[in-house]
Formats: C-alpha cells, sequence, structure tokens
C-alpha cells in the first residue's frame, strides 16, 4: 500500500507537469485537455500504480520488512538475483527518473516560455483573472514537484547504493525513507499557503 499510493502520487504529478506544459507552452493544443482525457489519465495512474506494486508479490521483484512498522522493495536482492534486478531497474527508469526528467522538462519549458512571452495562456483569448490563475496554478504546480524531488531523492540514492551492493547504515535507511514519505504531508501545506482558492474552498468547506 506504501508503494503503491506513493506511485500513484508520482504518477499524479507528472501527469499534472505535462498538463501545465501544454496550457502553458502549447495553449492551442489545451482542448486536449478535458474531463474525459483526465478520467484516462487517472485511470491510467492508478492502473500503472498497482502494477509496480503488485509484480513483487507474483514474484518480480521481492518486499522485505524493514522492522519500523513498514515493508519496502528489497533493494539488496539485486544482487543475487536477475529478475530482482530486472524489476529494480526496471521500476527506477519508469517510476522515478522518467517522471523526474518529464516534470523538470515541463517546468522549465514553461518558465522559459513566461520569460521570453510574459504571458501564460489557456485556451482562445484569457483575461487577466485567467493569466493570473494558470500563473498561480503552475507555481504552486512547480513548488510541489521541487518538494517531491528533494523529499524522495535521498530514499532512491540510498536505494541504489544498497542495490548495488553497498551497505547502509540503518539509521540512514530509516530517516531516508520517512523523509520521503513525509513528502504527501507537504502538498496540503504548500497548497494551503500558496493557492488563495484553495484557502477560500476549505473555508466553505468548514463554514469559516
Amino acid at each position: 500500500l506504501t508503494l503503491l499510493f506513493g506511485l500513484a502520487s508520482i504518477n499524479t504529478l507528472t501527469v499534472i507537469s505535462v498538463t501545465r506544459y501544454i496550457k502553458g507552452c502549447h495553449p492551442e493544443r489545451g482542448h486536449c485537455i478535458s474531463n474525459s482525457s483526465m478520467t484516462v489519465a487517472l485511470v491510467l495512474i492508478w492502473i500503472a500504480a498497482f502494477f509496480w506494486s503488485v509484480a513483487p508479490l507474483l514474484g518480480w521483484g521481492s518486499y522485505t520488512d524493514r522492522m519500523y512498522g513498514t515493508c519496502e522493495i528489497d533493494w539488496a536482492k539485486a544482487n543475487f538475483s536477475t529478475i530482482y534486478k530486472s524489476y529494480i531497474v526496471s521500476i527506477f527508469i519508469c517510476c522515478f527518473f522518467l517522471p523526474v526528467i518529464v516534470m523538470i522538462f515541463s517546468y522549465v519549458s514553461i518558465i522559459n516560455t513566461v520569460k521570453l512571452s510574459h504571458v501564460l495562456t489557456g485556451l482562445g483569448d484569457p483575461t487577466d483573472r485567467q493569466r493570473r490563475m494558470e500563473r498561480d496554478v503552475t507555481r504552486v504546480s512547480i513548488v510541489i514537484c521541487t518538494a517531491f524531488i528533494i523529499a524522495w531523492s535521498p530514499y532512491a540514492v540510498i536505494s541504489i547504493w544498497s542495490a548495488c551492493g553497498h551497505p547502509v547504515p540503518s539509521l540512514t535507511s530509516i530517516l531516508a525513507s520517512l523523509f520521503a514519505k513525509s513528502a504527501s504531508f507537504y502538498n496540503p501545506i504548500i497548497y494551503f499557503g500558496m493557492s488563495s482558492k484553495f484557502r477560500r474552498d476549505i473555508f466553505i468547506l468548514f463554514h469559516c
């Protein structure tokens, strides 16, 4: 379940970065972002996360108990089995490196586009209010993705180090794992702090 929700979070942030990229750099293709396309994207997000999470239970990869209330992929088994090694290499490429590359490319492209044109458009001829909303959404998305990369990178490095056969101190492994899994905790704080619309909706929800 930890891996399932973690991968779903990674995939969701990646899809958000792609939608921001389309809206910011290719507004003429904004019609591609519709309720139906987002529904398909959400289904694919969870199918992909479910696939990588269930694979070790079916023999491709393996889980291990880390003795602090959770379990995770047994990275060290990559040294003893070609099957385990193929799973670990595949999940690193598909579930970490590729999403990070996509997010970095998307937001760097958006930033460059904004610098060149000083316009972040939606569909058609947006009003100033629409432009500000697009900028706010993009800014929040950039901060969330940056926080995600910062949170998960130490865990990814330590996991690669372990998969290569090098010993990792238990305390270091625990701290990196907890730091990575706390990434989901940052999102509502970032939204609440940076998005006035999010704050208004929360106040309405709780009748503040």
